[in-house]
């Protein structure tokens, strides 16, 4: 699934621009599914719900009815809250397993996208 998830974060960076964090993380109570987690200039300009919506509404292109189902949350985070400090500290194709982050514990993510000067 993370390779759709790059494919997804492709055209998401084509369609709105460069984004600050894009990662995907299994965390908490939800070990199955995946969080995803966006935090971009343009996401901050726009009303989160249309940012959402815009993520929401390509999921089809790139997953299985069964892969959206194992897709719990899509959150969009503005770059000065607290998890997206945290996740910037990793680079580009880190991984992260079983690491307390912003007093989540992260089963299982990896940092697509990572830049902080965006």
């Amino acid at each position: 699934m993370v390779e759709k998830f790059k494919k997804l974060l492709q055209e998401i960076i084509q369609s709105r621009g460069d984004v600050s964090i894009f990662a995907v993380a299994k965390m908490d109570d939800l070990t199955g599914k995946w969080t995803v987690i966006l935090c971009a200039p343009w996401s901050e300009n726009e009303k989160q719900r249309d940012a959402f919506g815009f993520i929401f509404q390509l999921l089809p292109k790139y997953f299985t009815d069964e892969e959206k189902n194992s897709i719990a949350r899509i959150s969009i985070f503005g770059k000065n809250e607290h998890l997206i400090e945290l996740l910037l500290k990793y680079k580009n194709g880190s991984v992260i397993e079983n690491e307390k982050v912003n007093g989540n514990l992260v089963h299982l993510a990896y940092i697509l996208a990572s830049n902080s000067n965006i």
